[in-house]
């Protein structure tokens, strides 16, 4: 799922980038897909290395809401790149999901470093 994702999300930064009118345009762009980036790869070393899902779980919002600011910050750049990134909020919003019900099942989780 994660490489469909990623790659509609490519697709989408291509299109906005071609859409943008000026270069604060394209700073925005920039910092709303690093920001998306930096959520995006702090969640799995969260929940795997650290084998902390609940702080994973916390962590989560901040990605879902990243998800959000790009459709949004895209729409103005290409409407079709919005959408584009719409897959990746119904995935994020899912892992969430997923994400509740395992730290749900298996806390607690302080302190337990065993391995």
């Amino acid at each position: 799922a994660w490489t469909v994702i990623l790659g509609l999300a490519a697709w989408a930064f291509v299109l906005a980038w071609r859409g943008t009118a000026d270069a604060d345009d394209r700073t925005l762009l920039v910092a709303a897909y690093a920001a998306n980036g930096l959520f995006h790869f702090l969640w799995s070393p969260l929940f795997f290395a650290l084998r902390r899902p609940d702080w994973a779980l916390w962590e989560t919002p901040f990605l879902w809401a990243s998800v959000l600011a790009l459709a949004v910050a895209l729409r103005p750049m290409s409407e079709f790149a919005s959408w584009l990134v719409v897959p990746y909020l119904a995935w994020v919003s899912f892992a969430w999901i997923l994400n509740w019900r395992i730290v749900r099942l298996n806390r607690p989780f302080a302190g337990s470093r065993s391995g």
